[in-house]
């Protein structure tokens, strides 16, 4: 099963939330066939939106929805076969979007 987890930080509660609903709204018209899970972690000041879904490999989801999603909501997002990271999106040290 693969996979997507979208992470940010923070402990306000609106926002975590606000920015779950504008995820999933852009998420959801691509995959709208995908389990959601939404974990929050106050220690951490964590949060992370949980997408599981039945693509036959990470090159089936569109890059530049990932993209967009985690430079609209400053996230990082991170996809996973069977538990295991197979790709992520993040910010590098010159604030450049890397996709690994």
């Amino acid at each position: 099963m693969i996979t997507i987890m979208f992470t940010g930080y923070s402990v306000s509660d609106e926002y975590i939330q606000n920015t779950r609903v504008d995820v999933e709204d852009v998420f959801l018209q691509y995959y709208p066939d995908v389990d959601i899970e939404t974990l929050i972690n106050k220690e951490e000041e964590e949060f992370e939106f949980i997408y599981k879904g039945e693509w036959s490999s990470p090159e089936d989801i569109d890059e530049d929805v990932i993209r967009d999603i985690c430079q609209s909501n400053e996230l990082y997002c991170h996809i996973l076969i069977d538990n295991k990271i197979n790709k992520s999106y993040y910010y590098d040290e010159d604030d450049e979007f890397v996709y690994k």
